[in-house]
């Protein structure tokens, strides 16, 4: 991280705090308290509603990106194919 540019760590931080400051928000727009006084419940509640919102905001705004993205092979070893139809 440290051969990076200043402008992508300073944006990382930026999106980091948006991040953060959206979690708080959604915590006290969904229980009405703070995000520090929720139980793990309800914090995991607010996660996973803020992980949703972000990565519905990602694909709708970037469809033709996410197009253009391949599978990569996987790496290691793997189980051999299942050729046989007996047992």
């Amino acid at each position: 991280m440290a051969d990076e540019k200043f402008e992508t760590n300073l944006l990382r931080v930026v999106a980091a705090e948006l991040f953060y400051l959206i979690g708080l928000q959604a915590a006290r727009e969904m229980y009405g308290k703070s995000y520090f006084s929720l139980g793990l419940g309800e914090k995991a509640a607010v996660d996973q509603a803020v992980f949703a919102a972000i990565a519905n905001n990602y694909q709708a705004m970037t469809p033709e990106f996410l197009k253009g993205q391949a599978l990569k092979p996987p790496v290691g070893f793997q189980p051999p194919a299942q050729t046989g139809t007996g047992s």
